[in-house]
Formats: structure tokens, C-alpha cells, sequence
């Protein structure tokens, strides 16, 4: 069978394409978790009140590879927030804000019992994500609100936020 000129080059295309996709799609080892982090940011989760705290931090662990994953590590962006390009906070700690607002504005209880029903519903969680969200090891939950010490007036505040990512 003799090949058309066009036809060698969708297949050297194709060729091209596979090799790529699975060179980038290698898994690449992220490093030790950082505990203190990990604790850091539920802790925060807490702080500020955030509804369905447990399932808000498997996100936070799902998206960012437990605080390991560069891409929205050096963006501070614990949720993969985005716009127009994925958002780059000031610090970590202004993604957790951003959600508490954006959670505020977009989540009711009453009218949502299920968190992940809710997620779906707003297309923030695709076809899979809820399952891999309750397969991450999380246990914890937030401790009495009487007894986490505000540290800072961030709840208050803005986060700052910059739309200059990728």
C-alpha cells in the first residue's frame, strides 16, 4: 500500500503528538510533604469558618498534590482558581480567603446536603473528582471555634490576586 504524502505527515504528526504526551504526562516525584504546611493550611480551613471543612481540605490535597505540585504551588493557588488564566495569590493563605468568599457567594446548605452534588452542580468538579476526593486519607476535623485564636485580621481583608498566570 502506497502512502500519500499528506498521509506520512498526520502519521509523523501523530507520532509526534504521542511521544510528546508521554513525556509530559511521565509521573515526576514531588518531593517529601511538608506536615507542618498540610496542618497549616487545614488549620486555616478551620479558622475561617469554611462549610464542609473536611471535604474543602481533599480539595485543597487533590488539587495541589498534598502542597507539592509547583503549577499552583508558586501561585499560591491551593484550589486551582482561574478566570481567564489561573489566579497567583500574595500567599497561600489569600487562596483559603478567596474560597471563603467564593464559597460564601456560591454555597448554600439548605439548598445543597451534598457538598460533591454541589461541586457538580457548578461544574467546578468534573466526571471522577468527587471519587478522588473521598479516596484521600483525611480524618481530621476542625477543632472547637472557641478555642482557634484569630492570628491575623485576613478574614477582613481582600485577598490579592493577579490574573498573570498560565
Amino acid at each position: 500500500m502506497r502512502m500519500s504524502n499528506w498521509s506520512r505527515h498526520i502519521l509523523t504528526g501523530l507520532g509526534v503528538i504521542f511521544s510528546i504526551t508521554t513525556t509530559c504526562t511521565q509521573a515526576q516525584p514531588l518531593g517529601k510533604i511538608n506536615q507542618d504546611l498540610v496542618e497549616a493550611v487545614f488549620v486555616e480551613i478551620c479558622r475561617l469558618n469554611i462549610q464542609q471543612p473536611d471535604m474543602v481540605m481533599r480539595q485543597a490535597i487533590l488539587e495541589t498534590g498534598w502542597m507539592r505540585a509547583p503549577f499552583l504551588m508558586k501561585r499560591q493557588n491551593l484550589f486551582g482558581f482561574r478566570n481567564s488564566s489561573y489566579l497567583i495569590f500574595n500567599q497561600w493563605q489569600d487562596s483559603i480567603v478567596y474560597y471563603k468568599s467564593w464559597q460564601d457567594k456560591h454555597y448554600n446548605a439548605n439548598e445543597h446536603k451534598d457538598y460533591g452534588g454541589f461541586l457538580k452542580s457548578i461544574r467546578y468538579a468534573s466526571a471522577g473528582y468527587m471519587e478522588h476526593l473521598r479516596k484521600i486519607q483525611w480524618t481530621k476535623s476542625c477543632p472547637d471555634q472557641a478555642s482557634i485564636a484569630p492570628d491575623s485580621p485576613r478574614t477582613n481583608d481582600s485577598p490579592a490576586t493577579s490574573t498573570t498566570g498560565e
